[in-house]
């Protein structure tokens, strides 16, 4: 598999070139690069099956590098490599691409290998975390479905149900759309926009709430008419967003 390294700091690229070398070797490093004008110059120059893209660099971000070329030119699978923040790192989570954090260990990239290689819809989930990245109003989740991926809108979500190690998201539209994933790994969504865990068994999108009610120990109604349980632990942090939340 052939790859190339972007990064603007040269030590990075050393080191990343070197744990590959040490432990993938089924990876050939064909260049390096220091900015995104000279990633797309090798990626046209040779072709490769891999791009390991830093973000942060001077004069264009490593997110800008797919507006050098058409859609049937991408044809590399992109990891990315990244110190960048929490905020970010819900931004990767969600849109289900390939990442992995400064410094770079060996164990987080064989997991982001794996996650890029098994996976299809590449182009579309790098326009999800483009959106995810630049448009904090437009975002999206990439959902892993049992027959592909749905990428889903974050304000067209009512709210996520746990069942077991399933979570069932509800949307605006009525539908209903089961991953095999646990609610807590969605709890991230409470960075990404106006949601929050009002229950063991429910993340709720504030937008969406018709109307609280405080008897009964607390139930919040969502806009399908959907009665969803308060947990007493989670009811002072709902009020507290609640009264900051804007409609």
């Amino acid at each position: 598999m052939k790859a190339i390294i972007v990064d603007d700091e040269l030590n990075a690229r050393l080191s990343l070139r070197g744990i590959l070398e040490e432990n993938f070797p089924d990876i050939l490093i064909v260049a390096e690069a220091k900015d995104v004008p000279s990633a797309v110059k090798a990626i046209h120059e040779q072709k490769p099956d891999l791009v390991f893209l830093d973000i942060s660099m001077p004069g264009y971000s490593g997110l800008e590098l797919l507006k050098f070329f058409d859609e049937s030119q991408i044809t590399f699978k992109i990891i990315f490599v990244t110190a960048f923040s929490e905020y970010a790192i819900n931004a990767f989570e969600l849109s289900a691409v390939g990442y992995i954090l400064k410094p770079v260990r060996v164990e987080a990239l064989e997991k982001a290998l794996h996650k890029v290689m098994e996976n299809n819809n590449d182009l579309e989930k790098l326009k999800t975390l483009q959106t995810n990245m630049e448009n904090p109003l437009e975002k999206k989740v990439a959902l892993n479905t049992g027959d592909g991926i749905t990428f889903l809108e974050l304000h067209d979500i009512l709210y996520l149900k746990a069942d077991g190690s399933y979570t069932h998201f509800y949307t605006t539209n009525r539908h209903r759309i089961t991953v095999a994933k646990k609610i807590s790994d969605f709890e991230r969504l409470e960075a990404m926009g106006n949601f929050l865990r009002i229950h063991r068994s429910h993340i709720i999108n504030l937008a969406r709430i018709q109307k609280i009610l405080k008897q009964d120990g607390g139930t919040v109604i969502m806009e399908n008419g959907e009665s969803l349980s308060i947990s007493a632990e989670r009811k002072t942090s709902l009020f507290d967003k609640f009264q900051k939340f804007k409609l």
